[in-house]
This record gives C-alpha cells, structure tokens and sequence, in this order.
C-alpha cells in the first residue's frame, strides 16, 4: 500500500530532451541542481503519507499560580488609566533619551495692568488659569510650535501691546460697530501674536470671548456642508456644534448670568424667556443641525447685554474675504457670504450687527495665497483697485467701517528682551551679547526671522 501513496517522480531524462553532450555543456550542471530536491521532496512527501515523519512536539505551556480569588474582567476605565499610565512612561522615556526639557524660566503673569509705556520691551507668561482657555480655542499653529520649546508660553510687551489693549479698554464702555479693526502688516511681523495678547487680556477680564485661531478652516472645504433651500445658503453642522461647545467652555461663568430676552423656536426645539444663554448654548450641542441658528440667536442675545463686554477675534480673517474651496450644486466655487457660519461672523465686522459693549478684532495672513484677499486689501488701503480685476460688490459689502492696526517690526529693545529669553531658555547658544546687533540687523526686526535666526543661525 505505501507505494500507492508515493509520488512517482518522472526520470529527469523525460524532462529534458536529449541533446548531444559535445553541443551543450548545461546538462551536468542543471542535472545535478535539480535532482538533488526532487529526490529529497519525494522522501517528504512519502514520510508523511506513510507516517513515518517524526510529528512537531508542542512546547508544554507554562503552569501558572492559582489565583485566590474569581477572575475579573477590567473594566473600560482601568483598562484606559493602564493605557495612558503605559504611553506616559513610554513617552516619558522616549523625551529623557532624546529630548531635553525647557528650562524653568520664573517670569510674571501677563495681567492686564502690565500694558503699559514702562514695561515695553519686558517678557511675560501667559497666567496659569488662562492657559486652559487657551487650550480649548487653541493657538495658531506658528505660536504653538514656538511655544512649545518653552516652558509656559510667553510673549514680549511691545510698543503695539500697548496701543491695542487700550484700544479694548475703550471698546469695554462703547458699542462694537465703533471698535471694528483688522490687524495688518508684513509676514512674521507679530500679528497673531498681538491678536493672542488682546484674547489674554480679555480672558482675564469679565468679558465673553469668541477666538477663531484658524479662519481658513472655514472655508476651505474641510466641514460638511448642507445647503438650506429656504435662505440658498449652506450650513456646516458640525463646525457650527464645534464653535457652540468651545465658547460655552471658555465663558460658562458668564453666560449662565444672562438671561434670554425673549423666547425663541429652533426647529423642534422650544426655547423659553426665563432660560439662559448657557443652556441656549445646550440645544447646539446637543442636535448640530441646529447649532447655526443657536448660533445666530446667540450672538443677538450677547450683544445686547450690557453687563459683560464681548470680544469677537479672527485670525486670518481675510479667508472670510477670499473665495471659498466649498462648491455649489453646479459645481462653481461658492462665495464666503453663502456659507452661514462665516457670514453670521462678517455680519459683526461689517457693522450690519453689534454688540452693546465690546470689539471685534481680525488679523490678515500672508501663508496661505489662495485665501489672500485682495477685495479686504483695497479696502484697508494696503492695494490699489484695478480695472482688470474687479472686486465682489457681495465681499465689498462686509468691509465697510473697518478700521486698519498696522503692526511693525520690533524695536531695539523688544529685541533684546527677546533674545535675552531665547539664551535662558536654551533656545539660543551662541553668545548673545556678539550676535544681538547682527541678527536683528540681518532680519531688520521681524519678529518671526528674529527667532528663527537666534534659533538656528545665520
């Protein structure tokens, strides 16, 4: 029976045709290179048909303890705590290897009574209860990578600091179609550091603060979109639900303080009188396919608050002011003023809507070409019109009354005061008493080559 379950191998001499040895000299190599593994894979095949092959002994497993007690599945929440505690200690070990931490640097808070002529050119931190304010709206993202290579964000008092913090003391006490301005100047000049400097400073004041870091985000097609036949605009729920959840986080102490002054119908949901903008802020959250009328309401319910000023700030606001990457049912671009979420927000800018007490504050931005503006640019007197080029009469409509903040580069001392905080928290290491003349000549001040300069040299 075993030679019924051999293979039969055939003789190599039927594989390969007979050729005169004298005319071929690669038959002995290519017999003796192929007759090797068959035999052998005949004598594997045959063992184990027959059963003669040793079988593969199983390593026996590992006896373990008993236990004293029942086995206990874990829980989601003890599970996640040894996840983190595993990725910490990982991470932990990976920065100890690789990386080193920032330096401690003791510097005062960034309170509001440090605005002023005589701490010009002097590095403060951003305070410890505004940093989770912070958090929830985030940085830009230049601030946040430079940021992160200190140990608690800071930023220099400059000469401008202190133009525009009075400015919002002002807008404190008057109504917000008066204090409308958008903050310009060349690229890396300290724009949205400046802009970050007025949202402190209205997060450690009673005000309500609405910070959109990342403007172009609504505009360039990230969100779903839905389009609203009854208005032909188009609504985005999730980044409407999105922006509800963080200006509650941020102002929850506030705006459980004030109370609707009338009662509102959203959809499905009947909002009465005696509720609070807080919990008007819940019915967005909750059901996003109503968050941009909560949002709207919102903002009308705010702005006619006289107890808590409000401050509204955009960076890169002129994406507001470009063509949108959003596209309509015919496939052509869409125009921002379709797109409710930033129209509502323009609305503000323009004047066609305020608030009682409060400012409403942007900041152009040179990175991204696409959402650069030249409509808003003509408008702030930054660029001449051109007749080849006409201007949206739609864009035109929202830049009436606003008003320009040029930012300059830094003086001599806001310099100094600069490089000497790069050289104690390590950033820096050549001497900076050899350098400081030829880099802030070499950049001609500008904030952002400054540092990139005492960071990485010439």
């Amino acid at each position: 029976m075993s030679s019924l379950y051999t293979k039969i191998i055939p003789n190599i001499n039927s594989i390969i045709p007979r050729v005169n040895a004298r005319r071929s000299f690669l038959i002995p190599p290519i017999l003796s290179a192929i007759r090797p593994p068959l035999i052998s894979s005949s004598l594997i095949i045959q063992q184990k048909r027959t059963g003669t092959a040793r079988p593969k002994l199983k390593k026996p497993k590992e006896k373990q303890g008993k236990s004293l007690g029942f086995k206990r599945k874990k829980t989601k929440k003890e599970s996640s705590e040894e996840g983190e505690i595993k990725s910490a200690s990982s991470s932990e070990q990976g920065s100890e290897e690789f990386y080193k931490a920032a330096p401690v640097i003791i510097l005062n808070d960034m309170l509001p009574d440090v605005f002023t002529h005589e701490n010009v050119g002097k590095v403060y931190q951003i305070p410890e209860e505004v940093i989770p304010k912070f958090n929830v709206f985030k940085f830009p993202t230049s601030l946040s990578k430079e940021f992160a290579l200190f140990h608690r964000p800071s930023l220099v008092v400059r000469q401008s600091s202190v133009e525009l913090i009075s400015l919002l003391k002002d807008a404190s006490t008057s109504p917000s179609t008066n204090n409308r301005f958008i903050l310009s100047g060349s690229l890396g000049v300290g724009k949205s550091a400046l802009l970050v400097q007025a949202v402190n400073y209205a997060m450690c004041q009673p005000w309500i603060v609405i910070y959109i870091p990342h403007a172009i985000q609504f505009v360039n097609s990230t969100f779903p979109y839905i389009k609203v036949e009854s208005t032909n605009e188009f609504v985005q729920p999730t980044l409407a639900a999105s922006i509800l959840q963080q200006i509650k986080r941020v102002n929850e102490r506030y705006l459980r303080n004030i109370k609707l002054r009338r009662s509102h119908q959203i959809h499905r949901h009947a909002i009465e009188g005696d509720k609070t903008a807080s919990q008007l802020l819940d019915v967005g959250i909750n059901d996003p396919h109503s968050a941009q009328d909560v949002f709207e309401i919102f903002l009308e319910e705010i702005g006619n608050n006289s107890e808590y000023p409000v401050l509204l700030a955009v960076d890169e606001v002129n994406a507001f002011y470009a063509n949108s990457e959003y596209r309509d049912v015919d496939d052509s671009l869409l125009e921002v003023n379709r797109l409710s979420l930033p129209r509502t927000i323009l609305e503000y800018f323009s004047g066609k809507k305020d608030f009682t007490y409060g400012a409403a504050i942007g900041a152009l931005s040179h990175n991204f070409k696409p959402f650069i503006s030249k409509t808003l640019e003509i408008a702030l007197g930054l660029s001449e019109a051109s007749s080849w080029k006409p201007v949206s009469d739609t864009i035109w409509q929202y830049t009436t009354g606003l008003q320009r903040f040029d930012v300059k580069e830094y003086t001599k001392d806001e310099a100094k005061a600069m490089m000497d905080y790069y050289y104690d928290t390590a950033i820096m290491q050549q001497p900076k008493e050899q350098s400081f003349l030829k880099y802030f000549l070499a950049t001609n001040g500008n904030p952002k080559k400054f540092y990139l300069t005492c960071w990485k040299g010439l």
